[in-house]
């Protein structure tokens, strides 16, 4: 009998587990909003917020933010968010950059890119010789990035994604870039970046990618991880050479390229893979600066 009531208080126990289990994979509902940053606590991770309701009266709220997001959120910053509640706390979440100059021009290259690339067509791989194309993302600062800002620049770009663990694919392409950005000082090219665009924009917000590089080490003056719409990143793919499809144990299974773009904005060097060295993109760079000055 004793062992009787032993058996039923373990499954008693066990399923009570199994309903606590199910009710904490249940995601909180979130409330999409609109606000403004009036104080940042670094130390507690949490924001001081002023929520716009629209036609209500605007609210006062104090969130707690990922370890990205407080390292790139500014007072008077405007952010788009996900407001859920977590262990009796508030939470901002999935949180994007609200500036409406910003997205306005955002939106008006990424149509500009998407009509290119539909004329493109089958042709729309750009090649050796040709311009990279326009357009505008979010840096991992949260700041607006356009290409035609990079004129005067030795670019190198790839496509990465932070949830990546296949060893020999994003992990090492960050690395490798890293060594590049350290080889260039070494060798005194200053006019010089590294643009790293997520294949996962769903997941890698600005302060996704700020944390991303922080905890490698990142120096982010001149290494820019970008995000922003998914049809932007699409077209950029498609454009750059670049295949992606989900995958259910990858998350993203993703093909690989690591092009080089030169100071008036056109494609000269490109290594297809993964199996690229800092040293051969820094000779390329300086064979093509002692080129132009010979020519």
């Amino acid at each position: 009998m004793q062992a009787s009531n032993f058996s039923f208080s373990v499954r008693g126990f066990l399923a009570a587990l199994a309903v606590a289990a199910t009710v904490a994979a249940v995601p909180a509902q979130a409330e999409i909003v609109s606000a403004t940053i009036e104080e940042v606590d670094a130390e507690n991770r949490t924001l001081r917020l002023r929520v716009d309701d629209g036609d209500s009266e605007a609210r006062m709220v104090s969130a707690r933010v990922g370890p990205g997001d407080v390292l790139i959120a500014r007072e008077g910053a405007q952010v788009r968010g996900e407001l859920v509640t977590l262990g009796g706390r508030l939470h901002l979440q999935n949180i994007w950059p609200d500036d409406s100059r910003a997205i306005g021009t955002m939106r008006n290259l990424a149509r500009q890119l998407r009509r290119d690339t539909l004329q493109r067509g089958r042709r729309a791989f750009r090649g050796i010789g040709e311009p990279w194309p326009r357009f505008a993302l979010f840096d991992q600062q949260g700041e607006l990035f356009l290409s035609e800002g990079t004129r005067g620049d030795y670019v190198i770009v790839n496509f990465i994604f932070t949830r990546c663990t296949v060893p020999n694919m994003c992990p090492a392409a960050t690395r490798r870039m890293a060594e590049t950005q350290k080889l260039a000082r070494e060798r005194g090219i200053e006019n010089f970046r590294l643009v790293s665009i997520t294949l996962d924009p769903d997941y890698d917000t600005p302060g996704i990618l700020a944390a991303y590089g922080d905890s490698r080490g990142i120096d982010s003056a001149n290494f820019h991880f970008l995000t922003g719409p998914e049809q932007v990143i699409a077209d950029l793919t498609e454009q750059m050479g670049i295949l992606s499809r989900d995958h259910p144990e990858e998350i993203i299974q993703h093909t690989m390229s690591t092009t080089l773009v030169d100071p008036v904005g056109r494609i000269f060097y490109r290594v297809p893979g993964s199996n690229w060295s800092a040293e051969a993109f820094i000779r390329q760079i300086e064979r093509h600066r002692e080129n132009e000055r010979e020519s």
